[in-house]
């Protein structure tokens, strides 16, 4: 990524959210340009610039991979997938899906756990098949966040997101004993290449905060929650992902939102034992 000032990096954070937000509806150049309040023109060559990829290309990869996740564990059928991912149709989705993977959305879903044909981590199936998490149901209200973020192998963009937003709340006075934090994985790693994994590192806030240069601020829905507590290394975490979102919502036959799930960090690993990590993995219900 290039380096940008606070005022560029402000109406990034914007579209970027905005894409996140609204992947079932157009997403051209000249609307996404109108937000950023820069010209087409200007607004593809900073967004490449930052992305290290054109902007149609970004979008259309972090909609397929949103698909992938809807086909491995959602039982919506790929028609209604393609339409709420924002494809016209289930032709051209079904087209897409495979220039991009290899295989279609059909094979996919009867094959849920074949590999895509990029470099990616690869869920640790003996972990997995231990794991017997069972979750606690929470009712919570709207989290209010300030978030700095990422892109890389999660254990580095993890490092990178936490560094630019304890410093950034350290130095207004923005965190303190009683902080919440919390983070956001958007990508899947055995989707989506390691390199382009999003990561948001979050620190709750209350009163008038506003976003500035890298920090952008947003609102984690209310809603119930699933929430499974993870004990030991954060390594444990993408296969208790695989866990929750396979076995589990499969044997419970319960339905999650298409919110991203957020992980709750109980105690610190500055001063905690690796052992004795304490996460809360939370995954709002429909």
């Amino acid at each position: 990524m290039v380096c940008l000032d606070d005022d560029y990096l402000l109406r990034i954070n914007r579209v970027l959210q905005h894409i996140n937000n609204h992947l079932d509806e157009p997403l051209d150049l000249n609307s996404l340009a109108e937000l950023s309040c820069c010209s087409p023109f200007h607004f593809h060559r900073i967004m490449r610039a930052y992305l290290g990829e054109s902007l149609g290309v970004y979008v259309q990869r972090v909609r397929l991979a949103a698909s992938a996740h809807l086909l491995r564990h959602s039982n919506m059928s790929i028609a209604d997938i393609a339409y709420h991912i924002g494809y016209e149709s289930p032709t051209s989705y079904n087209k897409a899906f495979k220039k991009r993977f290899g295989f279609t959305p059909s094979l996919f879903r009867a094959n849920r756990n074949l590999e895509v044909p990029f470099p990616c981590l690869k869920q640790n199936v003996e972990i997995m098949n231990e794991l017997d998490l069972q979750p606690r149901f929470a009712q919570q209200g709207d989290i209010k966040v300030i978030f700095a973020s990422a892109m890389g192998p999660y254990h580095k963009s993890a490092q990178v997101a936490w560094d630019t937003i304890c410093a950034y709340a350290s130095k207004r006075g923005l965190m303190g004993p009683s902080s919440q934090f919390l983070s956001i994985s958007h990508d899947d790693p055995t989707i989506t290449e390691p390199e382009k994994c999003r990561y948001e590192a979050c620190i709750a806030v209350s009163g008038d905060v506003k976003p500035e240069g890298t920090i952008g601020v947003k609102t984690i829905p209310a809603g119930r929650y699933a929430v499974f507590t993870v004990k030991g290394s954060y390594n444990n975490l993408l296969p208790s992902y695989g866990y929750i979102f396979g076995r589990w919502m499969q044997e419970n036959k319960v339905e999650f939102s298409d919110e991203p799930a957020f992980e709750k960090y109980l105690n610190s690993p500055d001063v905690t034992p690796e052992d004795d990590l304490l996460t809360e993995i939370w995954v709002k219900l429909k």
